[in-house]
C-alpha cells in the first residue's frame, strides 16, 4: 500500500500544482465533506467531471485516505477511527458508489470502479486486515465483511450484473 500511497500523493500534488481551483469545483456541484480529529491524518482527493461526492471522517492518529473522482454522480464515504488505517478509492464513469468503514488498528482497503452504477461496500474492524476491490463494466455489487484480525480479500468483478459477498471473521 505505501508505493500506491506515495504515486497517488504524488499525482494529486502534481494535479493542484497544475491549477485545481476552487472555482472550477463549483461550477461542477463536486461536493467534499471532512472531518478529522487526532493528530497526522492525511487526505489526498481529486475531483474531476460533475456531481462527485466525497464524505471523510477519520478519527485517532495516522490515518490516511486517497480518493480520485472522474465522471459524473461517483460517490465516496469513508469513515476510519483506530489509527494507522489507510483507504483508496478511485472511480472512473457515472454513478459508482464506494463505502469504506475501518475499525481498529493497521486496517487497509482499496475500491477501484470503472463503468457505470457499480456500488462497493467494505467493513473492517479489528486489526491487520487488507481489502482490495476492483469492479469494471456496469451494475456490480460488492461487499466485504472483515471481523478480527489479519484477514484479507481481493475481489474482481468485471461484466455487468456480478453480485459478490466475502465475509471472513476470526476469534
Amino acid at each position: 500500500m505505501t508505493r500506491l500511497r506515495i504515486a497517488l500523493t504524488a499525482g494529486l500534488s502534481v494535479f493542484a500544482l497544475l491549477g485545481a481551483t476552487a472555482s472550477a469545483e463549483a461550477q461542477s456541484r463536486n461536493r467534499v465533506q471532512i472531518n478529522q480529529s487526532g493528530y497526522a491524518n492525511e487526505l489526498a482527493a481529486r475531483q474531476d467531471g460533475r456531481a462527485q461526492r466525497l464524505s471523510i471522517s477519520q478519527s485517532g492518529y495516522a490515518n490516511y485516505v486517497a480518493t480520485v473522482q472522474d465522471g459524473m454522480r461517483n460517490g465516496v464515504t469513508v469513515g476510519q477511527t483506530g489509527y494507522y488505517n489507510e483507504a483508496y478509492a478511485d472511480q472512473l464513469g457515472r454513478n459508482n458508489t464506494a463505502v469504506i468503514g475501518q475499525q481498529g488498528a493497521y486496517n487497509g482497503a482499496a475500491a477501484v470502479q470503472t463503468g457505470r452504477n457499480n456500488t462497493v461496500g467494505i467493513a473492517q474492524i479489528g486489526a491487520g486486515h487488507t481489502a482490495v476491490t476492483n469492479q469494471s463494466g456496469s451494475n456490480n455489487a460488492l461487499g466485504v465483511i472483515q471481523v478480527g484480525s489479519g484477514q484479507s480479500a481481493n475481489v474482481r468483478q468485471s461484466g455487468s450484473g456480478n453480485v459478490a459477498l466475502v465475509i471472513q471473521g476470526s476469534h
